[in-house]
Order: structure tokens, then sequence, then C-alpha cells
């Protein structure tokens, strides 16, 4: 990049060096071919420094990604889901779907103590009075009533 920006640089010295006539047709081109290639090299000039920040940015998001995977996943790349850090019990948690919208979510049994759900998307409100199928699957025959 540098090396285009001294020779545009190069050339403008050249018919600056040259005294030619920037009124005749042929220096009032030539001029403007030149601020024309100044203006190129100023937006290549900006494209570079911002592909640069964003390699920098990419670096940053792969080394964060990269401590995420060493956190989730055991030496073997699998899973692991016995780490004492993470503590999630999925049978606290139900999948919804608003009669309203057809949204589908998932909520904690707590949400359900006054029978009345509010949708998260569209705000409706509405009653349950099914039984929940408290493992998300339809084989499910541990059914508890909400």
């Amino acid at each position: 990049m540098k090396y285009i920006n001294e020779k545009v640089a190069y050339t403008k010295g050249l018919v600056d060096g040259l005294e030619l006539d920037q009124t005749s047709n042929e220096g009032k081109v030539l001029v403007q071919v030149l601020d024309i290639l100044e203006d190129i090299v100023d937006a290549l000039d900006g494209i570079t420094e911002a592909q640069e920040e964003l390699e920098e940015y990419v670096e940053m998001v792969d080394d964060d990604l990269s401590d995420l995977e060493d956190f989730v996943l055991d030496e073997d790349g699998i899973f692991d889901d016995d780490d004492e850090d993470y503590e999630f019990d999925d049978e606290d948690y139900y999948e919804v779907i608003c009669p309203e919208c057809g949204n589908v979510y998932i909520t904690e049994f707590e949400a359900f103590e006054s029978n009345s759900v509010v949708c998260p998307d569209c705000g409706a409100p509405f009653v349950l009075d099914e039984e929940v199928n408290c493992c998300g699957e339809d084989g499910c025959d541990c059914h508890q009533e909400v």
C-alpha cells in the first residue's frame, strides 16, 4: 500500500516539476487523474486499516471461543455435564407454546404456580389447564398437573 502511495506522489511531483501547462486539455486530464489516484490510495489505506482491526477482533473472538471450549468440553472434546461449575437441571424447565402467537419458549416450573403464563414474545396472557409434559418428550409418562 505504501508503495502505491509513493508512486502516486512521485508522479504528482513529476507533473509539478515538469511545469506542464495545467490549463491545456492534456494538463487538466493529467491533474484530474492524479487527484483520482490519490483518492483511491486514501480509500485503500482506510480499507487496510479496517481489515487489520477486524483481524485483531477475530483473533480475540477465537481466543475467547477456545477458552469457552476448554471450559465446556473435556479432554476428548465431549460435553462434560459432570462439571461442578455447570449446574443446569432440565427437570425444572418446561417448553411452552403460546396459543396466540405460537412462540415456543422455555420457562421454569415456578412460572406455572399461578396457572397463568404471559408470553414473553407477544405479551398475551393464557391459562394452563392441561397436563404438562415435564420431560419435553412425547414418550414421557411422568406428567405433572399444573
